[in-house]
């Protein structure tokens, strides 16, 4: 390791390999620990240079000695990174975000790698800004980066939900904690014509799963009828499907979690949602045994397959649900089904729900093929950014 001149003053240079260097090339934003020529002792989150095995400049990264994930590019230039420079990058992040958002005021600002930002995502819930840092190159530039959002923003208050597990393989903390204005216990937030509560301190992920807004919003143009909302969690899902639907039943394993689906059901004003504590799993088999039918059925369950090990339990997991649910859905009925595993492709997917369809008997057209909201951009050159699948499919 030597020093490379980039930007205003030299920083620690990190070389690659041959095999490192053609993994740069495809410009994906990560480097692994052993595509390097060497680890170097470097702090943790240190800025450096990243060359070719020849000491060729190639760009700017961020280090990390505890993970897998080594560098984390930041340029390809050797522009300097200081206060201007994350100014420019949230200034692009923000014009985007008002090219794309519409008609609600929860959103997600900064979503890592895609908007320059690696290792950070930070979402608006009405005016409450949330952060979330997993990677040590951000978490010591916070102060920098939380004074430039209040300053540009002005929020109501600024929470950093720093609970992921991912810290912990950084050799960060856990911990969550507001650190700027009030937060008030719960943020009654707005998507369409729809108002949900939000637990930003509690509430999974930042508080809510705002990848899925624009799916939820999807959904709703195909309710009728007796509705089914299985994995509903909070009740985001049945709260767009309920204004069309005659029932929905809310199934979800988490009694908290159904609790505040309750409210949500209150603050909208709905009085026809059976809510049901229980295993999804065990309830599509006692469904379907009972001869139970149901016109529209959203799937969402969490991510089964979290690492390439857990791949085949996935598989079988999501093939049972969504044969289950085929074999539940009433004539002309809809299946909106998700999948926000990166470990399994949307190709794969997609086979899954086919051989799914086949096992019930049932033909099912494709109507939609849906991602992540426009707010949560993906990047080409980084497909762990195209995690989220969601289908729409119609049976006979």
């Amino acid at each position: 390791m030597s020093n490379a001149t980039t930007g205003a003053s030299p920083l620690p240079e990190v070389r690659l390999t041959p095999k490192g260097l053609r993994w740069q090339r495809t410009g994906h934003p990560w480097v692994y620990r052993n595509d390097l020529a060497g680890p170097p002792e470097l702090p943790a989150g240190e800025l450096v240079a990243v060359t070719d095995p020849q000491g060729r400049f190639l760009g700017q990264a961020f280090y990390s000695h505890a993970s897998r994930i080594a560098l984390r590019v930041l340029t390809t230039s050797p522009e300097a990174i200081d206060a201007a420079f994350w100014e420019a990058r949230l200034d692009r992040a923000l014009a985007y975000r008002r090219r794309v958002v519409a008609d609600t005021d929860a959103y997600r600002l900064i979503f890592g790698e895609t908007d320059g930002f690696p290792g950070l995502v930070a979402d608006s819930y009405a005016g409450h800004l949330v952060l979330q840092t997993l990677h040590p190159g951000l978490e010591r530039r916070l102060p920098e980066i939380t004074d430039l959002l209040v300053r540009k923003l002005a929020p109501a208050s600024l929470t950093l939900r720093h609970d992921a597990e991912v810290r912990l393989q950084e050799g960060l903390p856990l911990e969550i904690k507001t650190v700027f204005g009030e937060l008030p216990p719960r943020v009654e937030i707005r998507e369409g014509s729809v108002k949900l509560w939000v637990d930003v301190l509690g509430g999974q992920k930042t508080g809510l799963f705002l990848d899925q807004r624009e799916n939820r919003l999807a959904a709703a143009a195909y309710a009728r009828g007796e509705v089914l909302d299985a994995f509903g969690y909070q009740g985001a899902f049945a709260m767009h499907l309920a204004p069309r639907a005659e029932r929905v039943t809310l199934v979800e394993s988490s009694g908290p979690a159904l609790a505040v689906a309750k409210e949500n059901a209150i603050l909208n004003g709905y009085d026809h949602l059976d809510l049901v504590k229980a295993n999804v799993f065990t309830f599509l088999k006692e469904a379907v045994a009972a001869g139970r039918h149901f016109d529209l059925i959203s799937l969402d369950p969490p991510a089964f397959a979290k690492s390439r090990g857990d791949r085949a339990g996935a598989l079988k997991g999501y093939k049972e649900i969504n044969r289950r649910a085929f074999q539940l859905l009433a004539p002309a009925g809809v299946l909106v089904t998700s999948s926000c595993s990166y470990n399994l492709s949307e190709p794969e997917f997609l086979e899954i729900v086919r051989a799914a369809a086949t096992d019930a008997h049932r033909q099912a057209r494709l109507v939609e093929r849906r991602g992540a909201a426009k707010d949560h951009p993906a990047l080409l050159s980084l497909p762990e950014s195209l995690y989220l699948k969601c289908l729409i499919l119609e049976v006979e």
